[in-house]
């Protein structure tokens, strides 16, 4: 395939109806755990200290940081340069890639769907999209030596397996093939649809069900919304979630307008090498792209820091936004809640987000039952209801978990929890 195509989908390495209408209402107060904690100003300093040193040593190239605490913000800074040759200097205004953080916004989206009554989780996909009506399961061997061996899947795949990861679809070695498609201003005919349509041709890691792999599932669940809403993947998310969210500069292709905020991507291998613009061109410049006929929900969108805080207080909030009900408590209910079954030993995954575990809060200084995920190039959120506490780290690096500063940026927060 011509390098010229390609998909920026690098997440670890995603009838018409009318558009659901958000009213303004008077929403109960959503009980919350009371804590007798503050933040300390001293501490929140000593953030300022440690992310500056960061840049300096260059182990992030720069990074916006946002803290939200008992409704109010209360850290909100900018650290470095977003164009480092142009020496532009990052703003808390600059617009990131965010990757794989466009899979909550696709489940959302979905899930205002569901509401609607239009699906079942349970329901397979195969009668959406009949592409995935007889799905293989790899057995031995690759495409690329020639000695690929598959069996016939236990089972559909379902919606439910889609939105936890728990379908089978994987990243690579496969994703190669589908990266050469998309994103490309010289061939403008590649569609969601096709996109879709050769993923289903490629075979499971597991049966549907019985274990986790992360990888192309919310790609199919953003086509599977589009088929089932009548309408383009875009076009459903800024009407069921960034028009209610007041979310402005997040977009799956940025306006010309927009395109000077854009933060550049930087690369670091190894601790002892220069920090240089990323060698990937596309991966680069892919938000500017003209070639718009591909919306990635598993990791095709870019925004601000403060748009996805309004995501994230929505789900802390239990489904409200600025008394404004997007989505049942009961869903956000569900999307917090383990969607594995056990089918991936402790690990647990909700719908379009990770749940922390008690193992990875006594590790890593968190709260357990608390909620969070990230994208490739290094944009982090948490959030946790029982602290009333919303954190995000952005920067746009490529192998941003080489190194430490963005898990040593979360802990501190926690720690300045008195």
């Amino acid at each position: 395939m011509k390098r010229s195509f390609v998909l920026m989908i690098l997440a670890a390495m995603l009838v018409v109806l009318p558009c659901q209408s958000v009213e303004r209402i008077k929403v109960p107060a959503q009980p919350k755990v009371k804590t007798k904690y503050v933040i300390s100003d001293a501490s929140l300093k000593r953030l300022s200290n440690y992310m500056e040193q960061a840049v300096e040593r260059e182990d992030i190239p720069s990074a916006v940081c946002y803290v939200e605490y008992k409704g109010k913000v209360v850290y909100f800074e900018a650290f470095g340069q977003a164009d480092r040759e142009a020496q532009r200097k990052m703003k808390r205004d600059a617009i990131f890639r965010i990757a794989s953080q466009t899979k909550l916004l696709t489940t959302v989206a979905l899930m205002t769907l569901y509401e609607e009554g239009l699906f079942s989780l349970e329901d397979p996909i195969k009668w959406y999209l009949p592409e995935f009506a007889n799905p293989v399961v790899r057995v031995s061997g690759s495409y690329e030596s020639g000695d690929l061996v598959t069996r016939p899947a236990k089972g559909d795949i379902t919606i439910r397996h889609l939105l936890s990861h728990s379908a089978g679809i994987g990243y690579t070695p496969y994703d190669q093939d589908v990266r050469v498609i998309c994103y490309n201003d010289s061939d403008t005919s590649i569609t969601t649809k096709e996109v879709v349509r050769r993923i289903a041709a490629l075979p499971l890691r597991h049966d549907p069900g019985k274990g986790y792999t992360y990888g192309f599932g919310l790609d199919v669940a953003g086509h599977l919304a589009e088929v089932i809403s009548g309408q383009r993947l875009d076009e459903l998310i800024e009407e069921r979630v960034l028009k209610p969210l007041d979310m402005k500069d997040t977009h799956f292709y940025l306006p010309k307008r927009k395109a000077n905020r854009l933060v550049g991507l930087y690369q670091k291998p190894t601790k002892d090498e220069p920090m240089t613009l990323a060698a990937d061109s596309v991966e680069r410049f892919y938000p500017l792209s003209t070639a718009n006929r591909y919306f990635g929900g598993g990791a095709g969108m870019s925004g601000t820091i403060e748009d996805y805080a309004h995501v994230c207080r929505m789900i802390k909030d239990w489904g409200v936004y600025d008394k404004k009900r997007i989505l049942s408590r009961k869903t956000i209910e569900q999307m917090c809640s383990d969607q594995l079954f056990g089918a991936a030993g402790q690990y647990q995954f909700g719908l379009g987000l990770e749940i922390i575990s008690s193992e990875t809060s006594a590790k890593r200084v968190r709260t357990p039952n608390s909620y969070r995920w990230g994208g490739y190039y290094g944009t982090e959120y948490i959030i946790d209801p029982v602290e009333d506490l919303v954190i995000l780290f952005y920067t746009n690096k490529v192998s941003w978990h080489t190194n430490r500063v963005q898990d040593d940026f979360i802990r501190m927060v926690y720690q300045s929890l008195y």
